[in-house]
């Protein structure tokens, strides 16, 4: 195991001397991991999902948090076939689809007032989040 954070250190000092960004918010951050969150918002309308993403963007901004996003991630699209007659014309059918919109946000070095201002958030119905730390 020692072998590991040497190495571990190693990889650090020689990504520091290169200038890496993500490295040295590593090593500026306590315990040398960067703090970022990562919210995931799947929703049926792109209206509210675009929405949703401006509410939290004003909540990560008036805590001075460094946000990226929203990255809009490919729409994923669910068809439906169906027969329109259930027992005579097999040619006869319609097609039905659901459209998964979906958003990408991360939130770099953010403080506890960041967190709170986004727990209380009320987004509109129809909107899913997952957020990882």
């Amino acid at each position: 195991q020692k072998v590991h954070v040497a190495h571990v250190q190693f990889v650090m000092a020689t990504a520091r001397a290169s200038g890496s960004a993500r490295v040295q918010a590593a090593a500026a951050a306590p315990g040398g991991v960067a703090q970022s969150i990562r919210i995931k918002l799947r929703g049926y309308e792109a209206r509210i999902l675009e929405e949703s993403c401006e509410m939290i963007r004003e909540a990560a901004t008036s805590s001075a948090a460094r946000m990226s996003g929203p990255v809009r991630l490919p729409t994923r699209r669910k068809i439906f076939c169906v027969l329109r007659s259930p027992h005579v014309n097999k040619d006869s059918r319609e097609h039905f689809e659901i459209r998964t919109h979906q958003r990408l946000i991360d939130l770099h070095n953010p403080s506890a007032q960041t967190i709170d201002s986004l727990m209380s958030l009320d987004l509109p119905a129809g909107v899913d989040i997952e957020v990882k730390l």
